[in-house]
């Protein structure tokens, strides 16, 4: 992003993040003039969780490989008077840790403005926002439910049989998982896949696969398999879970999810926890926290001793985001 002048800053901020936030402080770290990712955060107004937000806030921000300093964007449905002691911390702790302030603005539900800097303007005079191919309708919990349930989907996949796990070429199953259409599952390789992922081993495979490639997925299972016999993962395979990996496409990660999404409607509770699971992880490896705490939150509701679902819930809980987020 690239923006002249605090409206096309807003809208730039906006097509970071893909939808427009509400309730939210959104921050964009510049690289010199240039940033390309936005961090949104819940807005608190209290002192305590203020204080708080602005830490992690700055925190995640420093992060950042080659930062420079950052624009902030609060998007509330009260008053820009509400936010301004918020707009005095973050001006503090950049003054602090040594990082520019590009801008400080805001959003309400009549005008919008810079703090400290003039009077609000007019709603109505914000400059045009991207397109819908950079901002979809909603705000930030949009598109996190769960499709609708088409109960003649649920009950083929309910009585489809199964193949003798023996036989399946898992790697090729799950790269073709990519190419599949949520509206138009083919019932038995959809309930092929419904089944194995709630086995960890499957699970972690198609998880490094989506993130990486199918020889990614192979080189996977085959440490998953020779874990099982007491060796040990090399790092490099299980760093990619953890985030600590090239930044996967994302194009496979949103097709994957998809797909998942789909499949979650329509599957018992069991099966449907492990793939919510794998829906969390997924919107947490491309960024949205949101949706993966709405995952994870329905993961453990469907089966509490779910030990992944504990795990990400944990991350989620201290806002840990993977590293490839932190590099351009």
């Amino acid at each position: 992003m690239k923006a002249e002048g605090v409206g096309e800053l807003i809208g730039g901020v906006t097509a970071l993040l893909g939808y427009m936030p509400a309730h939210s402080l959104v921050i964009a770290p510049f690289v010199g003039s240039r940033a390309h990712s936005a961090l949104r955060m819940d807005l608190h107004t209290d002192s305590e969780t203020r204080a708080q937000m602005v830490a992690t806030a700055m925190g995640i921000t420093c992060r950042v490989t080659g930062v420079t300093g950052f624009a902030a964007v609060v998007y509330t449905d009260g008053t820009e008077a509400e936010h301004q002691a918020l707009a005095s911390d973050l001006l503090l702790a950049a003054e602090y840790i040594g990082l520019n302030v590009i801008e400080l603005a805001y959003v309400t539900p009549t005008g919008w403005g810079e703090f400290y800097e003039g009077a609000e303007r007019p709603l109505d005079s914000l400059p045009a926002l991207p397109g819908p191919e950079f901002i979809k309708d909603g705000d930030q919990s949009t598109g996190a439910s769960l499709p609708v349930v088409d109960e003649s989907l649920r009950m083929k996949i309910l009585a489809a049989s199964l193949p003798n796990v023996e036989t399946v070429d898992f790697t090729s199953l799950f790269e073709e998982v990519l190419t599949w259409d949520p509206q138009a599952l083919d019932v038995p390789k959809a309930a092929l896949l419904a089944g194995i992922v709630s086995l960890p081993m499957f699970r972690d495979t198609a998880l490094i696969q989506w993130a990486t490639d199918e020889e990614g997925g192979r080189e996977a299972l085959a440490a998953q398999r020779a874990f099982a016999h007491g060796w040990s993962i090399p790092d490099r395979i299980g760093n990619v879970l953890m985030g600590k990996a090239p930044r996967p496409q994302a194009d496979r990660l949103r097709a994957a999810l998809a797909v998942c999404r789909m499949l979650a409607s329509h599957t018992p509770a069991t099966d449907r926890a492990a793939l919510l699971t794998v829906c969390t992880w997924l919107s947490w490896a491309m960024g949205n926290s949101t949706h993966a705490t709405f995952y994870v939150d329905q993961a453990q509701k469907a089966d509490p001793s779910l030990s992944m679902a504990h795990l990400l819930a944990e991350v989620l809980n201290i806002g840990m985001l993977p590293e490839w987020a932190f590099t351009p």
